[in-house]
């Protein structure tokens, strides 16, 4: 008879020196951090991107991309990472590759026999996500009194950015000295306490890639899944609703400083990555808005370079997801008005203004 991979057996079995040695096969190389709970590694090797926000986990063995909010476990990260290389691994495939790697050869004790012939674990799996793709998931609730022990001062570095004291007081933004960061609680659209993410002030820890994190009290990480929310949604549902349209950023900030342009006509969100998720499409296609603007950060300098390019195909990836329920834009800087890394947000509610003016409709079959 013949065997198969035991698939579960092979993940449960993994160790901290097989994950290292996977991921330094697929090119991440070594952790940037390692604890007896946690890695963490490049995201280059998930969704090509360039920071050191790729956790992975060791007690439930998934990990999470902190830039683009997706959770996985090891073969979903090796089909995504050799996807990237232009290389497709089935399902099948991916199991093969981690036991051959690992030289964990584990066999099923059961001949599973699908029907005649789907054999391929990758068709049930798209089938089984796209099951759960139907309902928004219940993320877990944090208690609010865990918010007493910030500082509900508004912190002079994003005064001096331009965020109004009412904007942060509205969103409850404080301080914390312990990693010297700005506090951002982040609600679900029921107003649900679902998260809190840390933005770290001290350079070594930018540099490093932690920009923005979820924070750990009392050795307990307050993370949530960040593709599975809108930032910003629990406070501007109204004003979009009323307005008919949503325009959505990368970053929390981004929504802090609309809201001191606008007030209470507000109509912004923050997908807290780079990338638009199934869920947040759902929370997006609950609003009943006709119009959805991509704001995201501007990765480029000379926009007729080929990173300008690649930058351009990212955003019209992420349009498309949206195409089939909305008229949709991207910004686009022409003029050289934002630097490279600023938010169609930062230099000032009249260049967001003429970008929005200028705004690039992106249709269903554009290239």
């Amino acid at each position: 008879m013949n065997n198969y991979f035991d698939k579960d057996k092979i993940r449960d079995a993994l160790t901290a020196n097989d994950i290292k040695l996977i991921l330094s096969d697929l090119g991440s190389g070594e952790p940037s951090k390692e604890s007896d709970t946690e890695m963490v590694f490049s995201t280059c090797i998930c969704h090509g991107g360039d920071s050191q926000k790729l956790y992975y986990y060791l007690d439930s063995k998934t990990f999470h991309c902190y830039t683009c909010g997706d959770n996985y476990d090891i073969y979903e990260l090796v089909i995504r990472a050799r996807r990237i290389q232009g290389i497709t691994l089935t399902f099948p495939q991916a199991v093969k590759y981690v036991a051959n790697v690992t030289n964990n050869m584990l066999y099923s004790d059961v001949l599973e026999k699908l029907t005649q012939k789907i054999d391929d674990w990758e068709w049930i799996n798209k089938f089984k996500s796209i099951k759960k793709k139907k309902s928004i998931p219940q993320l877990t609730e944090i208690s609010e009194h865990i918010l007493e022990i910030f500082c509900s001062y508004p912190h002079e570095a994003w005064l001096s950015e331009g965020i109004s004291k009412e904007s942060m007081k509205k969103y409850q933004i404080s301080y914390w000295d312990v990693g010297n960061q700005i506090i951002i609680p982040h609600r679900d659209i029921n107003g649900r306490l679902i998260g809190i993410r840390g933005r770290h002030l001290s350079r070594i820890d930018v540099e490093a890639g932690r920009k923005y994190m979820p924070i750990n009290v009392e050795g307990k990480e307050l993370s949530h899944k960040l593709g599975c929310n809108l930032y910003g949604l629990c406070q501007n549902e109204e004003a979009i609703r009323r307005i008919g349209k949503v325009i959505v950023f990368e970053s929390e900030k981004s929504v802090l400083l609309c809201d001191t342009f606008y007030h209470q006509n507000n109509f912004s969100v923050a997908v807290c990555g780079s990338n638009i998720s199934d869920t947040q499409c759902m929370l997006l296609r609950g609003l009943g808005v006709n119009e959805v603007m991509i704001a995201f950060d501007k990765e480029f300098v000379d926009s007729n370079s080929n990173i300008a390019d690649l930058y351009w195909q990212k955003l019209i990836k992420q349009a498309k997801k949206l195409t089939p329920y909305f008229t949709v834009y991207v910004l686009w800087d022409q003029w050289d008005l934002l630097g490279q890394k600023d938010s169609p947000a930062d230099r000032g509610k009249d260049v967001l203004e003429a970008l929005m003016k200028n705004k690039i409709e992106v249709r269903t079959k554009m290239e």
